[in-house]
């Protein structure tokens, strides 16, 4: 390899590692509205998902790739997504059966909407509006 070359990265998806994979997938499509793009159940159990928007998410069982989870409240590693309005979106968010961790909050100094979920796993998730810099 060329020492000088640049690192050149392409965005893939974000990829969850279920304790509960067959609660997990369909749980990413009915309450958040990702679709499933590819799923592999052959050898290895794997689904893609995508949004409407572009945003991809991977699931595959923990087990399957030596994992065993812990405390996913403690994870250092967390997927953020824009809406254009949290506070609508984790109302509709609570009324399918979602967790929600905080907010909806109103950041003063920079002028926008936060706040946070969770999957059924544990798994959080931060969301702001499209004025979060």
């Amino acid at each position: 390899m060329n020492q000088s070359a640049e690192i050149e990265l392409s965005s893939r998806e974000v990829v969850i590692l279920a304790t509960d994979y067959e609660m997990l997938v369909p749980w990413y499509v009915n309450v958040l509205g990702f679709r499933i793009t590819k799923e592999f159940k052959d050898g290895y159990r794997y689904c893609n998902l995508e949004t409407k928007q572009g945003l991809r998410v991977g699931i595959a069982p923990a087990t399957e790739a030596g994992v065993t989870p812990g405390d996913r409240s403690a994870n250092t590693v967390l997927l953020q997504v824009e809406v254009p309005d949290v506070r609508v979106f984790l109302e509709s968010l609570k009324r399918r059966g979602g967790t929600i961790s905080f907010g909806p909050s109103f950041d003063t100094s920079g002028g926008f909407w936060f706040g946070g979920f969770v999957d059924p796993e544990g798994n959080a998730i931060w969301v702001v509006d499209e004025n979060c810099p």
